[in-house]
């Protein structure tokens, strides 16, 4: 099986630097494209789109970033390309504990899961057998 796309969507350019790492000692993946905000991922998806199978498999998505956050980009993606959201892992990777935001994120029926930073190991298994099944 090929190793799978993941972009790392975050404003902080040390949490970036650290998942990569993370990320590729997991075993996950060595193809990591990185983001400073949802503006830029939403143009990079929306053109990939256009060939589906050049999509990544996982994006981490943070929520709190400027020019476009993950809120946003959501409610972008809602009316977006449905290679999107039928072909692309999006999980939300972010610091807030609000219980108002794991909430919020149940309204996208695309959202595949809602991770707490930091990003771990065990985070990094879960997502590696979900994006194994399928």
């Amino acid at each position: 099986m090929t190793k799978p796309k993941v972009f790392v969507v975050d404003d902080d350019f040390v949490f970036r630097e650290v998942a990569e790492v993370l990320i590729k000692s997991s075993g996950l993946t060595d193809e990591i494209s990185h983001f400073e905000n949802g503006l830029q991922v939403y143009q990079e998806l929306v053109h990939l789109a256009e060939t589906p199978s050049k999509l990544p498999e996982l994006v981490l998505l943070d929520i709190n970033m400027p020019v476009m956050n993950g809120w946003e980009l959501l409610e972008e993606l809602k009316d977006g390309p449905a290679a999107i959201k039928m072909g692309v892992q999006i999980h939300i990777l972010t610091s807030s504990i609000a219980p108002e935001d794991l909430n919020l994120s149940k309204q996208y029926d695309f959202i595949k899961g809602y991770i707490t930073k930091p990003l771990t190991n065990a985070d990094l298994e879960k997502l590696s057998k979900e994006l194994n099944n399928g």
